[in-house]
């Protein structure tokens, strides 16, 4: 049975190697409310209220860990009008803007995307029921990406073992071969990420010198569910799971608390139990920790999971 049962994503937190510089992007580009107080968990970490009541917390680092090249990303929710704003100050300020194809269903239209000056991508999906700030901003966090090294490591940990569902899956049907052609052919615009040239080592028999030595293939995806099986897209809070198509330095096995991280909202009772299924399938578990007064977060239960990334469950204050 799954034990994990997540309401909503309760925070982010993503490096930076300037807070001043990255701070000015959110709340200017962005549009995020300017008040950034120190954040819970983290040291030197400052933390944003959204409109929806979830935070953003800017990490510093000295060296980011952002995955630029890749499919990881924080999609944040907006009216639509809100993200032409967006759109519009980014352009001002001579940033590039993107309109990826999007695999899974539920994103098809959410196709704008965009980078802070730490390299984070940030995917804009259009939402005409989200509460916006004052200057038409973000109104809250839809979802994340993240990076892993062995996708059915990933799909062990998280679906058969902990009993998530599986919301889509890329890269397991024809259909998503065909778009990687098309995708070779320069028909679609994909996302970092998505899609990789297979390098052959021999040439197609009976082709031509050199045929056939590059062959284009959907990067492995995998979209989680994490709203206690209640299954199907809008049924919990979703993260994409992408697989690195090259080496990535993975954090050292016996730390649990990292970023960038993911932070699921959970009941307060049922963190012990979660920790117990994370050890037992796995995973490095730190907590649960109990904040200080006035944190919005009561308890937080720490994970670096199979694939060294960094999760974290949380009860409200």
């Amino acid at each position: 049975m799954n034990v994990i049962s997540a309401s909503a994503i309760s925070h982010v937190a993503v490096e930076t190697a300037d807070l001043d510089r990255a701070r000015d992007f959110y709340v200017r580009i962005l549009g995020t409310p300017a008040a950034f107080a120190p954040a819970w968990g983290d040291a030197g970490a400052e933390a944003c209220r959204l409109v929806s009541g979830q935070h953003l917390i800017l990490v510093p680092a000295a060296k980011p860990r952002t995955f630029a090249d890749t499919g990881v990303h924080v999609a944040y929710r907006a009216a639509p009008g809100a993200i032409a704003d967006i759109t519009a100050q980014a352009a001002a300020a001579g940033m590039a803007m993107h309109r990826y194809v999007e695999d899974r269903p539920a994103e098809v239209t959410d196709n704008v995307y965009l980078a802070d000056p730490d390299g984070n991508r940030i995917q804009l999906v259009a939402d005409a029921t989200s509460a916006s700030g004052s200057d038409g901003g973000i109104g809250g966090i839809d979802h994340t990406a993240v990076l892993v090294s062995d996708i059915e490591w990933a799909d062990d940990f998280w679906v058969d073992s902990l009993g998530l569902t599986a919301v889509h899956r890329v890269g397991w049907n024809t259909g998503d071969f065909a778009r990687a052609r098309a995708w070779a052919e320069g028909k679609e615009d994909m996302a970092p990420g998505t899609r990789r040239w297979d390098q052959r080592y021999r040439d197609i028999p009976g082709g031509k010198p050199g045929q056939g030595r590059k062959v284009a293939r959907p990067n492995p995806q995998l979209f989680v569910d994490f709203g206690g099986g209640k299954g199907g897209n809008g049924g919990g809070p979703v993260v994409a799971i992408f697989l690195a198509q090259a080496h990535v330095q993975e954090p050292p096995p016996d730390l649990a608390r990292g970023t960038p991280r993911t932070a699921l909202q959970v009941a307060d009772e049922s963190l012990d139990t979660i920790a117990a299924a994370l050890a037992k399938a796995g995973g490095r578990v730190e907590g649960p920790v109990v904040h200080g007064t006035g944190a919005p977060v009561r308890r937080s239960l720490y994970l670096r999971d199979v694939c060294g990334v960094f999760f974290e469950f949380c009860s409200n204050a």
